[in-house]
């Protein structure tokens, strides 16, 4: 049975080179209902997000209904209410510049400080400690992930260190002034020879300085690694397999929901406002106050620019949410994918064509097969409204995938050869094959998401008498 009703979730994902893949691969499906006389309704979940009817329009080709929609007053309407500060807290966003440091050190004592705050500040409140005990930390690209895990085996401890024996000596000298000058305790280590009841009481509240359970949440994890670590996310300070930080990638930006974490450093401002939107409120999703830290970089013109514009830029950042790009029928996107949107409408569009062995059996001249066809240049014109250049150079090109289907059937035939979708029997011919394979009619991704070409690259080193000349 053709389903009646689609749910997509995360619509603001779909955007870009992604969302120009999949919009090709809706209009196959489409076709592929519109044969069977089904025209299902959607119903798409979004958060942050501009210039959403006209995503709607190239993905689905349909006209969008805002739900809920906008109520008399701007903070209630009726589905969604704006709660007061003073009823429920929300995220404090701080930005931060080293100015003095480099770019792959500067988070060093922001880190070392947020390791050390929720011991020094709650060390006799447990529940507050552990609030902001699990660090998250985002990043935009995996070098800068790796860098970080780097800085936490090195000299963030090492500031984590000064810091805690800073703080114990001012409490030191709170509880018994003159303390220090009298004994010339000054390192770490001095301070387990206390004997002093009563100071040995703020000795055990800092000491052992807190060790890091640290973990790494990217797509270089396998999906069962990244399970054990999301889960290790919620569990508190005093449970096992707690997680104290967490480098991340940009992943998180989507689906992480867990109510304890309070407490995020972006190391480094993210490309879109709408990536920033999104994985700031990873954090302070539940009674616990969030704080967003975001680590900017001296030698970055767009870092500082965030930095001097930090407060007029928060105060209205919604206004700063970019518009959703996706171009599905430019030339460049149907050459990835326009004949599997063709091959996706067909083989599940027309009775007897959806088995591998069945590619064969394509006839542009039948009826059903028209039918599809037909249905399949309705759905791109209609995504197209307005466009009617662009409309007509998509049609002639499904027409000419068509023919070029129609001619190859044509020619297995008098070769008698046997054409399938696609398979490793080389005793067939195929329709499809891998991009990085030569044997098929139309190279086809396996992933939405790389739609480039690899290149590769060669060093050819020439030697001419004494000198080198060396070209790529």
């Amino acid at each position: 049975r053709a389903p009646e009703l689609v749910i997509q979730d995360e619509l603001h994902l779909i955007a870009g080179a992604l969302g120009s893949i999949v919009g090709l691969y809706e209009a196959g499906i489409a076709a592929a209902l519109a044969s069977k006389k089904v025209y299902p309704k959607y119903i798409a979940s979004t958060a942050t997000i501009r210039n959403a009817a006209q995503q709607v329009r190239t993905l689905f080709a349909r006209d969008m209904q805002l739900f809920p929609p906008s109520g008399l007053r701007h903070d209630d309407s009726y589905f969604a209410r704006t709660v007061p500060l003073e009823q429920k807290s929300g995220r404090l966003y701080l930005g931060y510049l080293a100015p003095l440091l480099p770019q792959q050190e500067c988070l060093s004592p922001l880190a070392g400080a947020l390791l050390t705050a929720p011991v020094v500040l709650f060390r006799e409140d447990e529940a507050h400690q552990d609030c902001w005990w699990t660090q998250l930390i985002y990043h935009g690209s995996l070098k800068g992930l790796a860098n970080s895990n780097t800085l936490y085996q090195s000299s963030i401890p090492r500031y984590q260190s000064r810091l805690t024996l800073e703080a114990l000596k001012q409490a030191v000298d709170e509880e018994s002034p003159g303390f220090l000058e009298s004994r010339k305790i000054r390192k770490l280590e001095d301070y387990e020879k206390v004997t002093d009841p009563v100071l040995k009481r703020q000795v055990e509240a800092f000491l052992p300085v807190r060790e890091t359970a640290l973990c790494s949440l990217s797509s270089q994890n396998t999906a069962e690694e990244n399970a054990i670590f999301f889960a290790g996310l919620a569990r508190e300070k005093h449970e096992q397999d707690c997680v104290d930080v967490v480098l991340a990638s940009n992943m998180i930006s989507v689906g992480l929901d867990v109510s304890r974490l309070a407490l995020m450093i972006l190391n480094g401002q993210p490309l879109t406002t709408a990536e920033y939107i999104q994985a700031s409120s990873r954090v302070g999703r539940g009674e616990t106050p969030g704080v967003v830290f975001v680590n900017y970089y001296r030698n970055q013109a767009r870092s500082l620019s965030h930095y001097e514009t930090f407060r007029s830029y928060h105060e209205s950042f919604y206004r700063f949410v970019e518009p959703s790009s996706l171009t599905p029928f430019t030339w460049q996107a149907r050459q990835r994918a326009l004949h599997a949107a063709l091959v996706i409408a067909i083989r599940h569009g027309v009775a007897g064509l959806l088995k591998d062995e069945r590619a064969g059996d394509f006839n542009k001249e039948d009826e059903k097969v028209r039918a599809v066809i037909q249905a399949l240049e309705w759905r791109c014109r209609n995504a197209l409204a307005g466009q009617e250049a662009l409309a007509d150079n998509t049609l002639a090109h499904i027409r000419n995938l068509v023919e070029t289907w129609h001619q190859e059937v044509a020619d297995c035939e008098r070769n008698r050869v046997s054409l399938h979708y696609y398979g490793k029997d080389r005793g067939f011919r195929l329709l499809l094959c891998n991009f990085n394979e030569d044997r098929g009619l139309w190279k086809t991704l396996q992933s939405m998401r790389n739609v480039e070409n690899t290149g590769l690259f060669r060093l050819v080193v020439e030697k001419m008498g004494n000198d080198e000349k060396q070209a790529c």
